[in-house]
């Protein structure tokens, strides 16, 4: 299947800005969570997601989380041990 065909786009707002950062309990939000999150089609299934996403940005994906809602289905990306987030943020030109 064509990764293409999987993600629709990145979805960048405040709340998963937020997201990718882990509370640290004495200093605030300091350390990286390792999420990006995209926009994707209502077929695809995780295992569709994990493999566009390990081809289009040539990461490891540790694990993907799905909800849907009216803006559409969302997938959550953590990356695995080693692969930075923002830089895969950067090969998309997001930031």
């Amino acid at each position: 299947m064509d990764p293409y065909d999987v993600i629709i786009m990145p979805w960048i707002t405040e709340k998963t800005l937020e997201a990718r950062r882990i509370s640290d309990p004495e200093g605030g939000h300091l350390e990286n969570n390792n999420r990006i999150e995209f926009l994707v089609r209502r077929e695809a299934t995780k295992k569709d997601i994990k493999i566009a996403i390990e081809e289009l940005l040539g990461v490891k994906v540790s694990k993907v989380n799905v909800r849907i809602n009216r803006t559409g289905k969302h997938a959550s990306i953590r990356l695995a041990e080693g692969y930075d987030a923002e830089e895969a943020a950067l090969k998309l030109g997001a930031f």
